[in-house]
């Protein structure tokens, strides 16, 4: 595949990645009273609900970075690298999570997987296409 058309596809798939913790995000701001955790024991506490936003906030932080790297993603190796190297350690934490827990509810044992298995390839495939 030459780079332009490399380039092109790995934009559109990092344009498709970024939605997924934007709209996750902005769902889970909803705390724990969030619809997502009607099947889960909800546990309750000002703190949980605060760290629980908090970060649901950073993961739309998150994907609003990878939008905005998506036009020059070319020379854009080291912001790419930090994103990915982010949410590979947050797929590490789900990680510890199922070791402690079990398997979380469908789908976020799928997501669990791709968290793991998509930020290095994305910065693999960057770095092919930015040489």
């Amino acid at each position: 595949m030459k780079k332009r058309q490399s380039r092109r596809l790995l934009q559109v798939s990092l344009g498709i990645c970024a939605t997924v913790p934007i709209v996750t995000g902005l769902l889970g701001m909803a705390g724990i009273n969030n619809p997502i955790y009607d099947e889960a024991h909800k546990p309750s506490g000002v703190l949980l609900d605060s760290n629980l936003r908090f970060l649901n906030g950073l993961s739309v932080g998150v994907g609003l970075c990878v939008l905005s790297i998506i036009p020059s993603i070319k020379s854009r190796s080291a912001e790419l690298r930090i994103i990915c190297a982010l949410i590979f350690f947050g797929a590490v934490g789900r990680m510890l999570s199922v070791a402690s827990y079990g398997l979380p509810p469908s789908p976020f044992d799928i997501v669990a997987f791709f968290e793991l298995a998509v930020p290095p390839l994305l910065a693999y495939w960057q770095s092919r296409i930015s040489g």
